[in-house]
């Protein structure tokens, strides 16, 4: 009964991580954490292994664990984006709209078995991503009007833009996980996971860009595009002491297949890796029933140059749309798609995690955390992160563990990313027939999350 129970924990969550997408995160793009009972401390765990995802978060601490086990949840993911852009001042309109698609299901699944002092696992997780949905046109509404008026002063016909209906981007990312860890001397565990990585991609409505692109045809409206590649994470775990456990971690970046349909797109024609992460954590047991976790961990960006790229400036968004207008195309330093191809702007981020967990009695056990990540976008690089406005800083968590017998348990958690905004004037003096124009773009986001878990020892 047992394992024809275990077999449907594994095939329901296998089935759930393959269907399901990741949406627009925390840190950055990436979750704050893996799990409801890691995330309901703030994501903190590098050194603090509780259940069969430990391994996401460090292969190292699968050691941790005291017992073979399965986990599977699902969270219920609630994030609130709305962006506006005035592009008045340049003679076009000011849209400002909220993006649909609030609510999301995002799956996880591990599990870890101790074969004496080795224990291997594999887990099956959302990496992050990034989604909006606008079902009007916040590019096309401000900047549409304005054509005219650039392709008169030019003395040339105005052209069509094509796509621009809903605007929106959505992508998913999931990684797979198997993992390893032996105990190479007393206390001291060395950790490894092979990341496979998947990916699927779709933008819309970003018709207005298309010729500022080196493959027009590659940059908007062409469907979903998926995928794959590979990296590696490394980990160490040591008891200190009888109370002090220190940990550390290191991600490769996850070396990705490019994006074909999207390589009008993303720099490097459509290169979209997923990047690369370190950290070092403690944990500390205060008492038998009361431990907190430590975790500070930094994010590289920056080595994705499809995500760290600079948008333009206003200067240079002018000058390629004077382009546009006047030659039919763009070619110029920042085309899209090229190897220095306009991106998002985002920068390196590091992220401190710090939760406690306080087992009440043989029954229940709670826990609370808080996650704060540096913002990634500065506001110069609003424009273009109108579709990726993930500027959430701060993470309050809560959650709880009740145990059902002695061989299963459920746990829940609550996660809170505090409301944040941002605005940008860009302005350039554009000389006769302009003169100085400029457009105000401005993004916020808030997000809520709940999350159930089911656990599993044998």
């Amino acid at each position: 009964m047992k394992a024809s129970i275990k077999s449907s924990i594994v095939a329901c969550a296998v089935s759930a991580a393959l269907a399901a997408p990741a949406v627009q995160a925390t840190n950055g793009y990436f979750l704050i954490g893996i799990g409801a009972k890691n995330r309901s401390m703030g994501g903190a765990g590098i050194a603090y292994g509780q259940d069969g995802l430990a391994a996401a978060t460090n292969p190292a601490s699968m050691g941790m664990l005291d017992t073979n086990r399965i986990d599977a949840g699902i969270e219920l993911f609630n994030p609130q984006r709305d962006s506006t852009l005035n592009a008045a001042a340049m003679g076009g309109g000011t849209s400002s709209e909220d993006s649909g698609a609030t609510l999301f299901a995002i799956p996880n699944f591990g599990g870890a078995m101790k074969l004496g002092d080795m224990t291997v696992g594999l887990t099956m997780t959302g990496a992050g991503g990034m989604n909006t949905r606008y079902n009007s046109n916040i590019y096309a509404n401000a900047f549409g009007p304005a054509i005219p008026n650039f392709a008169a002063a030019l003395s040339v016909a105005t052209p069509t833009f094509p796509n621009t209906g809903t605007l929106g981007v959505n992508l998913a990312q999931m990684i797979i996980a198997p993992s390893v860890s032996t105990e190479v001397a007393d206390g001291h565990t060395l950790g490894a996971s092979l990341l496979l990585g998947y990916q699927t991609f779709r933008a819309y409505g970003l018709g207005l860009f298309q010729g500022l692109s080196t493959n027009p045809m590659n940059v908007t409206n062409v469907g979903n595009d998926d995928a794959f590649g590979a990296g590696v994470k490394v980990g160490w775990t040591g008891k200190i002491t009888d109370d002090l456990t220190l940990g550390a971690v290191a991600s490769s970046k996850i070396y990705m297949q490019e994006f074909d349909k999207y390589k009008g797109l993303f720099a490097d024609n459509g290169d979209f890796d997923i990047p690369a992460s370190f950290g070092l954590g403690l944990s500390y047991q205060i008492s038998d029933s009361t431990a907190v976790a430590l975790d500070v961990t930094r994010i590289l960006y920056s080595d994705v140059d499809s995500i760290a790229n600079p948008g333009p400036t206003a200067a240079e968004f002018f000058g390629a749309l004077t382009s546009v207008l006047t030659t039919g195309g763009y070619a110029g330093a920042g085309a899209l798609g090229g190897s220095d191809g306009w991106g998002f702007g985002w920068d390196d981020i590091t992220v401190v995690k710090l939760g406690i967990s306080h087992q009440y009695n043989k029954d229940w056990t709670f826990r609370a955390g808080i996650n704060h990540g540096e913002n990634p976008i500065s506001d110069k690089e609003n424009l273009f992160n109108i579709i990726a406005p993930g500027v959430v800083e701060t993470h309050l968590t809560l959650g709880a563990t009740y145990a059902l017998d002695d061989y299963s348990e459920l746990s829940f958690g609550y996660m809170r990313a505090l409301r944040e905004d941002q605005s940008y004037a860009y302005s350039a003096d554009l000389g006769a027939p302009f003169g100085v124009l400029g457009y105000t773009a401005e993004i916020g986001m808030d997000q809520h999350a709940l999350e159930i878990s089911y656990g599993m020892k044998f």
